[in-house]
């Protein structure tokens, strides 16, 4: 009877504890958990290494999405697109006179030949003239690099005179050592406009039927493709220069200024966003183990009204870091868990840096 008595008494026992594990685990889960709305910082850089010419915004300054905050120097590209859509209207002729001498016997397009052949040993000659001139230019560079760098070491000059050297030296001393290989390209060229004049040559010195001068005019032809490309990436480039605003928001710090060197891809305007684009929570270690993307939950403002709007987990972190110190239970207390991010519903009227509640629903395990 003793022992039929205490069996009962531990098997209630036990399912009490079981019972009372389970209530906790899941009250802990749907307890209030600090969070706060955080709005996404653009670092904003060039897409292609260049000198700033203009920077139109200030540290606080407020811009819109598509706002064009600060432009490169495009006088070089500008000179190429004039020159190139020299060339096409040029090669354009070629390809009309060609297409009308179809209908005409032993029409020659010797010229055409003739003059590949002496664009591309002039591409040849101004090929080896940059090397040179950049040859000598490194040369300077380094010696002046050098001296400048004494000068640092003396504390005679500035640092940012021996960085902006260092970029020129290394710019330098790349173009220096892809020459060569720029300049075999071209002189492939040369060597390719050489033999097609020789061809044409042997094969056009009297009439050709139809076929020998439909393959006569292919050649222009494929220039004037090749020549509307180049343009193509050439105004790619021009509108490229043009550095927007990816969405609104508050500048909150220009690092550039005209006529500096900015490398592509390295910020040089920081960006707030003025939209909320997440809402970060901050959980215990053992809670945000518990927790998987798509879990469901509340978030509360801490407003007199306790507005609620439905989220769902979007990101349990990795790793366990400190939270922020305005939710520490004392300015010496840090507190650590891991980052949770929770999806913004549409249309919320949450603030960037609002202190919000969240709570996850009990049994959501998804």
């Amino acid at each position: 009877m003793i022992d039929f008595r205490n069996a009962v008494i531990a098997c209630v026992m036990g399912t009490s504890a079981a019972g009372a594990v389970w209530l906790i685990r899941d009250t802990a889960m749907s307890s209030p958990i600090p969070a706060q709305v955080v709005a996404r910082d653009f670092k904003i850089a060039a897409v292609e290494t260049g000198r700033l010419a203009t920077v139109l915004v200030t540290a606080g300054q407020r811009v819109t999405g598509g706002q064009v905050i600060a432009r490169l120097d495009t006088s070089v590209l500008e000179r190429e697109i004039v020159a190139g859509e020299a060339r096409l209207r040029q090669l354009g002729s070629e390809t009309q006179a060609s297409a009308v001498v179809l209908e005409v016997e032993g029409y020659e397009t010797e010229r055409s030949f003739q003059s590949d052949m002496e664009a591309a040993l002039a591409a040849v000659e101004t090929a080896r003239a940059t090397f040179a001139q950049d040859s000598a230019e490194l040369k300077q560079v380094r010696e002046e690099y050098e001296r400048q760098l004494q000068y640092l070491k003396e504390g005679l000059v500035r640092r940012d005179r021996v960085d902006e050297l260092d970029l020129r030296l290394k710019t330098l001393e790349k173009a220096v050592a892809d020459w060569p290989s720029r300049i075999d390209v071209q002189v492939s060229r040369h060597q390719a406009a050489r033999d097609r004049l020789a061809d044409w040559r042997s094969k056009y010195s009297g009439n050709s039927a139809v076929e020998a001068k439909e393959a006569r005019v292919q050649p222009v032809r494929r220039r004037v493709a090749e020549q509307i490309e180049a343009l193509r990436i050439l105004h790619v480039r021009l509108e490229n220069a043009k550095i927007v605003a990816p969405a609104d928001g508050d500048v909150v710090s220009v690092i550039a200024q005209p006529g500096d060197v900015v490398r592509a891809g390295d910020p040089f305007v920081i960006l707030t966003g003025s939209g909320v684009r997440q809402v970060v929570a901050y959980v215990s270690e053992r809670e945000g183990r518990q927790l998987q993307p798509g879990r469901s939950a509340s978030l509360h403002r801490r407003t007199v009204r306790r507005e609620q709007f439905p989220s769902r987990v979007v990101r349990v972190a990795d790793t366990v870091s400190a939270f922020p110190a305005r939710f520490w239970p004392s300015p010496q207390i840090a507190v650590y868990g891991r980052e949770v991010v929770l999806e913004v519903p549409a249309g919320a009227p949450l603030d960037p840096g609002e202190a919000l509640d969240v709570t996850f629903a009990v049994g959501d395990r998804t």
